[in-house]
Formats: structure tokens, C-alpha cells, sequence
């Protein structure tokens, strides 16, 4: 089997191959390999595409405009190394942020006679869609567009300069559709984008719903056929679902239950803390990865926009399947008829009366039901990203707040301001003795699916959030 240097060798041409030394594999894309060498003593980038499937010419146009392009012949590039890094895997401060936006509005002004992008390519979808693709490839509105901005797409260095990479699908578009994918792909405060690209919030919402659909099209027709392969990841940690990571996109396997997965995910698409799912079938789920960084759950900053996050699903306007909650206890402690621990702490007594108690749950607000600390990620632009929506029902407005505040076992006190903050960004009411009869139900839900999951799972920290509050059942 050849490797990808000797892949690379075979396709350059023996005058270029000759000047080149110390040649080394770096990644691997989609749709290109990247490798590290020295042209000349210099150091040097080169991309080499899998496929013929791209029409370069228009590349080659772009390339042609910068001096640090050595060579370029049908998707070979070699370009002078940028000492950088791909801004995925950076915290990005306001100041990069606007760094990147400015280098992002320079390239527009690129004086380059090429087509207008196609956003019919992968079909017309809708009348809307229609209506609003008309609005916005007016010729004199149009720029030279890059469409293709994610996190490894754009380089930064240690003085914080920004570079655009990868141009094979630049093509004459309207400046909005590259602002949107700056919100999008990487999170870029919305409130900056806005502002330097002089947007309206109609416009924004108007521009945002043509990209969601293009790349919904491009994305069904490329991620139906997705295939798991030596490059895709296996992710660990997961009990109810298989995930998988290939490049920056993140691949879930659906594990029904007769629980889960009882709705499209992507009907949570606008809610904010949620990352948008970009392909979804009876099998799988498609969304790009998250990059993160650890999350300080004792920082009150952090906390705060973990209860804004939570209130963001609760005040989301969209009605979904009532909570099954009380059919999900029953379930569970039917299986558990015989673990020891389990029945030593909950009599039948305790059991009856939480099961009793789990009808009554009012369905009034959209409810998360699995926030455990794992599915709460803060990403690279310390925004909180809440993940795994696939239990996800109507519920009572208590539930996430009492599972979340109990997983991280928050003392009286800072349960208290917590929900302070809760309250803050809702308008409903909030009654502590029926949050306290929730409390209780979370708990016991979430220790018995646990349990289900793993016989040896430690339960001990949770079971006074069940006992405390018995009290407060009917």
C-alpha cells in the first residue's frame, strides 16, 4: 500500500519534485492531503487534492493574487508556510474576532472576474428559499466571496495576524453569506458581525436561512453516503448513542431505545446553546465537532450561562412529545428488581409514591432531561454548547434546573442563586415546593437510569436529593 508521501511524489512533476526536501504528512481533509516541505530551503505548504471532482481554474485565479504562491497546477499548490495555526483549536478574543472579520472584508475587494456561486447547485428546495436567493445575487451587490470559512480554513499566528486558506469554492457572492458562516462555523459574536458587515437583524435571519438550507442540500447529498473509515475517530463515554469524529465533523449512531430519538433533531437548529445537526436519517446524526475547552463549574460566569442556557430550551416556542418520565421510571426500576443497593436505599414505599408523583408532571415548557455535566461543552468562544437532545420532551420547567443543580450538587445556597439567574430570563412564575417535589423525581430518575446503564454506578452523592425532598411529594 502507498503512503501519502509517495502519492504526493507520484503526482508532481520531476523539476518540481527535485526542488523539493524534508517533505512530511500533516493532515488530511475531505477533500485535500497537506504536507510540510522545503522548496528551495524554504518551508512550504503542500496541498494535494484527492479527487478531480473541483474545477481549480478559479483557484488558480486567486492564487494568482498573492506572492506567496510558489507553484499551481490542477489543485497542486505549493505556497510559502504561514507559521500559524488553524484557529479551531484557538480561544479567539474579541480582538481576534474583528481581526478576522477585517481580513475576511479585505478579501471581498479581490478585483477577480469569476462566476457567481450556484445556490441552486444541489437543488431549489422551497418557494422561500427561492424568493429570498433572488433577493441576494443582485450583480451589484455581489463580492468575491471565500463560502467556504470554517476553523481550518483561517491561520493565525502568535502576533494574532489572520490567513484565508483553501479557495476552491470562491466564488461572486453576497458579502452576508461569508458573515453568516463566521457565526456559524465558528461562533463569532453576533453582535460584531452585525455591526462591521452592516447587517439587519431581518437581513441576518433572511441570509442565515439561504445558508442553513444550501449547506442542508450539499450536506444530504454529501453525508447521506458518510462513510466510517481509518480516518473516523471512535469517541468514548457515551452510553446510549456510538459517536465518532472524522475531520471537524462529528458522527453519532443512533441507539433506539423506544425512548430517544422520538423527533428530528433539527428542529432545535435555532435554539442558541444547541449546535446545529447538518444531516440527520433513521441511522445517524451529522453536526460539526465541537471544539472546546474545559469548563470551570464552580466559576459563577460560568454558571450564569450555563441557568441563561437552560432558560434559552425553556423559553425555545415548540411543542414536541409529552414527557415520558413516569413510563421511563416504571421501566427502570423493573430491571432493577434485584440490585441490592438500590432497593436497600428506596423502599417500596419510596418507589410508589416517586412513581406516583412522575404522572403528574406538568408538559409546559421544553425540557432537556439529561443535563448531566457531560452534555454541557463550552467552546472555544466560551460560549456553553448543550449537546444530546435526543431524550428531549415536554416537561415541567423544574426538571433540568433540579437534575442540573443536583448533578454538580450545589449547596442550598448556590442552588438558590442559581435559579436567581433562572428567573431572571423567563417570565414564568417559580413555586420552590413543587421545584423541591421535582427534585426529588429528577433524582430518583436519574439514579435508577444509571443504574441501568451501569450496575456499579456510585450513587451515594445523589440519594439525598431523593430523601430530602419526600417531603414535598403529594
Amino acid at each position: 500500500m502507498q503512503t501519502k508521501i509517495e502519492i504526493l511524489k507520484k503526482k508532481l512533476n520531476t523539476d518540481v519534485l527535485s526542488k523539493l526536501k524534508n517533505i512530511n504528512f500533516v493532515y488530511e481533509g475531505f477533500h485535500n492531503l497537506t504536507f510540510s516541505a522545503y522548496y528551495n530551503n524554504l518551508k512550504v505548504q503542500i496541498r494535494l487534492p484527492k479527487t478531480n471532482l473541483v474545477d481549480h481554474s478559479t483557484e488558480q485565479k486567486i492564487l494568482q493574487q498573492f506572492t506567496d504562491t510558489i507553484f499551481y497546477q490542477d489543485g497542486i499548490l505549493i505556497k510559502k508556510w504561514f507559521e500559524g495555526k488553524n484557529i479551531e483549536n484557538v480561544e479567539l478574543n474579541i480582538e481576534d474576532q474583528i481581526n478576522i472579520i477585517n481580513e475576511v472584508k479585505k478579501f471581498h475587494q479581490l478585483p477577480i472576474d469569476i462566476e457567481a456561486i450556484n445556490f441552486f447547485y444541489y437543488g431549489k428546495s422551497n418557494q422561500k428559499y427561492q424568493k429570498l436567493v433572488k433577493k441576494y445575487t443582485n450583480d451589484k451587490d455581489l463580492v468575491t466571496g471565500h463560502n467556504d470559512l470554517n476553523g481550518k480554513n483561517i491561520l493565525i499566528n502568535s502576533q494574532g495576524k489572520i490567513k484565508l486558506i483553501d479557495f476552491e469554492w470562491v466564488r461572486k457572492s453576497h458579502p452576508f453569506f461569508d458573515a453568516i458562516s463566521l457565526y456559524r462555523n465558528l461562533n463569532l459574536d453576533k453582535n460584531l458581525i452585525l455591526k462591521n458587515f452592516d447587517i439587519s437583524e431581518e437581513q441576518f435571519k433572511e441570509i442565515a436561512y439561504i445558508y442553513d438550507k444550501f449547506k442542508e442540500l450539499a450536506y444530504k447529498k454529501t453525508y447521506s453516503k458518510l462513510i466510517l473509515d481509518k480516518d473516523t475517530k471512535k469517541l468514548h463515554g457515551g452510553y446510549t448513542n456510538t459517536s465518532y469524529v472524522k475531520n471537524d465533523i462529528f458522527i453519532q449512531i443512533k441507539h433506539k431505545n423506544g425512548f430517544n430519538h422520538l423527533h428530528k433533531l433539527n428542529i432545535f437548529n435555532n435554539l442558541k446553546p444547541n449546535e446545529k445537526i447538518i444531516y440527520e436519517d433513521s441511522y445517524k446524526i451529522v453536526r460539526k465537532f465541537i471544539q472546546t475547552i474545559n469548563i470551570d463549574f464552580s466559576d459563577w460566569k460560568t454558571r450564569e450561562k450555563i441557568a441563561i442556557s437552560i432558560a434559552d430550551i425553556h423559553n425555545y416556542p415548540v411543542k414536541i412529545t409529552q414527557n415520558n418520565i413516569y413510563e421511563r421510571i416504571i421501566y427502570y426500576v423493573s430491571k432493577l428488581k434485584n440490585h441490592q443497593k438500590f432497593n436497600d436505599v428506596f423502599s417500596d414505599e419510596i418507589k410508589n409514591r416517586i412513581i406516583n408523583n412522575s404522572k403528574e408532571l406538568r408538559n409546559e415548557v421544553l425540557s432537556h432531561n439529561d443535563l448531566n455535566r457531560e452534555n454541557i461543552l463550552m467552546n472555544k468562544t466560551r460560549e456553553i454548547k448543550i449537546i444530546d437532545f435526543e431524550y428531549a420532551s415536554m416537561n415541567s420547567k423544574y426538571f433540568d434546573i433540579a437534575y442540573h443543580c443536583s448533578d454538580l450538587d450545589y449547596n442550598s445556597e448556590d442552588e438558590h442563586k442559581f435559579i436567581e439567574i433562572y428567573k431572571k430570563n423567563t417570565d414564568s412564575t417559580f413555586d420552590l415546593n413543587e421545584y423541591y417535589r421535582v427534585k426529588a423525581i429528577a433524582n430518583f430518575y436519574g439514579i435508577s437510569w444509571s443504574l441501568m446503564l451501569n450496575p456499579d454506578f456510585d450513587f451515594t452523592w445523589l440519594t439525598k436529593h431523593v430523601i430530602n425532598n419526600l417531603k414535598y411529594l403529594k
